[in-house]
């Protein structure tokens, strides 16, 4: 089966499989260890799944190879490094992560695992069925998403642990890949937010990550506030100065990032300013 056909049956039960959930695939792009982390992880050991495919194209992205599915996608054990073809069912998916949380992090206390892309609510039924699996081996789940797709994550979210859930400024994102996941005239906002409720009634940990670069303006990073303000109590705002990439060519300025900080600490949210670690670091 060529890849397209095979991305075109994601979803369907394989003929004569006797449990339909079996047959759950979806397109990775890898899957490594890192202390990359996000938001309160940052600098936590994990192991990343990343789906590929992603609907938006926001400007500072920095995982551009994760937008279209490769035949093969690697697999980073330590220093052995090997190759799986997609799309991957939750079952290899999961003995993958297996093998390399016992490769990276022998021991390890409380192992967790990161699902992230590209956009992992795209494979809503993969989510929950991989969360699923991991979760009976005692692993901790957790989901980067860009938290426009309430109803997809509803789908999923009784097998995550922590949700990582971001909030887009207008001005941050570049002409979207699907015409479904355009800007609204009045923003993601209510999707996001929903997104986060989910969680929450869940019993999920919950981390909100705006991404700031040299083009927000205060009307939207106030709207964001405005529109987070029911969940503060209950969320930790993550302000991300991004890190220039592709169409982002410098950082935000300190002058505006103190104000957007001062802005969220009136709003008495609990905040925290983490840029991307990884790149500092030079890991995955």
């Amino acid at each position: 089966m060529d890849l397209k056909r095979a991305l075109a049956n994601l979803g369907q039960p394989e003929r004569g499989a006797g449990d339909p959930r079996s047959s759950v695939r979806a397109p990775l792009v890898e899957v490594f260890h890192s202390v990359q982390g996000e938001g309160r992880f940052v600098g936590v050991p994990m192991t990343f799944v990343r789906t590929a495919t992603c609907p938006l194209r926001c400007l500072y992205c920095d995982t551009p190879h994760s937008y279209a599915a490769p035949a093969r996608f690697p697999v980073r054990l330590g220093v052995r490094e090997q190759q799986e073809a997609n799309p991957a069912s939750a079952e290899r998916a999961a003995e993958l992560v297996r093998q390399v949380a016992a490769a990276c992090e022998p021991g390890a206390r409380a192992p967790r695992v990161s699902v992230t892309g590209g956009e992992p609510l795209v494979f809503p039924e993969f989510v929950r069925e991989l969360g699923r699996l991991l979760r009976q081996r005692g692993l901790r789940v957790h989901l980067e998403t860009a938290a426009i797709h309430p109803e997809a994550l509803a789908a999923c979210i009784e097998q995550v642990d922590h949700l990582s859930a971001d909030y887009k400024l207008p001005e941050t994102l570049g002409a979207p890949a699907d015409a479904a996941a355009a800007l609204p005239r009045d923003g993601f906002g209510a999707r996001h937010r929903r997104c986060c409720e989910i969680a929450l009634q869940r019993g999920a940990t919950v981390d909100v990550k705006v991404v700031l670069t040299d083009r927000v303006l205060d009307p939207s990073f106030e709207r964001a506030l405005e529109d987070l303000l029911p969940l503060r109590e209950r969320i930790l705002l993550v302000l991300q100065p991004a890190t220039p990439f592709g169409a982002v060519r410098a950082s935000i300025a300190r002058p505006d990032l103190e104000r957007f900080v001062a802005a969220a600490q009136r709003a008495q949210f609990d905040v925290r300013v983490l840029p991307q670690v990884h790149k500092a670091l030079q890991v995955p």
